[in-house]
């Protein structure tokens, strides 16, 4: 059923496409009737909104992902480090060897301070707020505009600027990072963000 679903709206795109794109807005479709079949299975043209997931626009508050930002790579760019994480439970991004949802770990990069610090955090930085206006990518969210902390990383540094991108893992941030305490926290809200240049379902 998936495979005519990616057909059908390859045949679409093709249609209103140039050969150039054709074949990165197949994979994406495909992508995309795996990770929300029912959201995009009549809405081809909706292909990117499925591939991100929910509150994939600036005015919904959430913080652009890493590798949407920083040349596809999934981890703090310069002038950031790892601030915090989260989980979202049950994700269907990360999976067991039985193919049952797992969490997904979220991983904020804060922006390094050059200024004076104010309740932790400072308004002197190397990057401003913007909303990712890339047309190439769903992930329009914010960049270096949310304010946030949850501090189980680098507690040596006391003082952030806003969080610049998010890192994605399904392996505990603790395990990857000697800076991260294992005091978990959840937002189950974020479950499904996602961004083109992340792996996509394995559900």
């Amino acid at each position: 059923m998936s495979q005519k679903l990616v057909e059908r709206a390859s045949r679409f795109l093709e249609k209103r496409t140039s050969r150039r794109g054709f074949l990165a807005k197949t994979a994406l479709v495909g992508t995309a009737v795996a990770a929300a079949p029912a959201a995009y299975v009549l809405k081809p043209n909706d292909a990117y909104a499925a591939v991100c997931g929910p509150g994939s626009q600036c005015s919904n508050g959430w913080t652009v992902f890493c590798c949407t930002i920083f040349r596809g790579a999934n981890k703090c760019p310069p002038g950031s480090f790892v601030a915090g994480w989260w989980k979202a439970d049950s994700s269907p991004f990360c999976c067991d060897s039985a193919g049952n949802p797992r969490p997904r770990y979220y991983i904020d990069c804060n922006a390094y301070c050059t200024g004076s610090c104010s309740g932790g955090f400072c308004r002197s930085h190397a990057c401003s707020c913007r909303c990712n206006d890339d047309p190439q990518t769903c992930d329009n969210r914010r960049h270096c505009c949310n304010y946030f902390r949850y501090g189980q990383c680098h507690r040596e540094i006391g003082c952030a600027g806003p969080v610049v991108c998010r890192v994605v893992s399904c392996t505990p941030p603790y395990q990857l990072y000697g800076s991260c305490a294992s005091t978990p926290l959840t937002d189950n809200r974020t479950g499904a963000h996602s961004a083109p240049c992340l792996a996509g379902p394995c559900t």
